[in-house]
């Protein structure tokens, strides 16, 4: 209960008085759906991950605050009840007691306290854990980001512009032509030969199967 609770102390004209236990002003409250969609803007971004965490540890402590709302409203129902329950003699309490007692509503349930590594394992996005969706969203952004040199030009090598390599080598080979125009990866256009983008797009394979394979080392 300590993490509800502050010591205040108060005292007129400089008086010493003893300490006494407050409750604290409650935090920022945070939801689930906070923790998504900040989740969501960041995860591509490493450098940001510490918001992410930053939210998921106030959503933790908000669930914490939740509870002791809970719990001290049903402490103040439950003292209620006792209060105005009527008088009975110790005979008549002792079988109330067993038949039906004052206050029958059960004590809320505090959420179990967990990690930050905790909360980012169990809690879904998409059908998958945060830890697994900000991997695959990064590993997504660092394919699209591929980029590869052959003779000096530099392809666009996200899977996108792998597949329009390997349909414009099989357009080629089909038409039996050797060259045609390509827009290169700082959007300029230029002529370049079946052979360029045949090894453009290899290295692209080879630069994504990298990604992957870090991937699968780092899991």
């Amino acid at each position: 209960m300590e993490m509800f609770y502050e010591e205040v102390t108060a005292g007129d004209n400089g008086a010493q008085t003893l300490p006494e236990k407050v409750i604290k002003q409650r935090p920022y409250a945070v939801s689930l759906y906070d923790v998504l969609r900040v989740a969501r803007i960041h995860a591509a971004n490493p450098a940001m991950h510490h918001v992410i965490d930053k939210f998921i540890e106030l959503y933790a402590v908000t669930l914490q605050w939740d509870w002791f709302e809970q719990y001290q409203a049903w402490i103040a129902r439950k003292a209620d009840a006792e209060l105005n329950a009527p008088a009975l003699t110790i005979d008549e309490q002792d079988q109330q007691a067993i038949e039906q007692p004052l206050f029958a509503e059960p004590e809320p349930v505090r959420p179990e306290l967990k990690t930050i590594e905790q909360y980012r394992a169990e809690i879904l996005i998409d059908g998958i854990s945060i830890d697994e969706y900000l991997f695959r969203t990064q590993r997504a952004a660092a394919v699209n980001s591929i980029t590869v040199e052959v003779d000096g030009l530099v392809f666009d090598g996200d899977e996108q512009s792998q597949r329009r390599m390997l349909a414009a080598i099989h357009a080629s080979e089909d038409a039996g032509i050797n060259s045609t125009i390509w827009r290169l990866a700082d959007n300029t256009e230029t002529a370049v030969t079946v052979d360029q983008i045949r090894q453009a797009h290899s290295l692209a394979i080879i630069e994504q199967g990298k990604l992957w394979t870090k991937g699968a080392a780092d899991a």
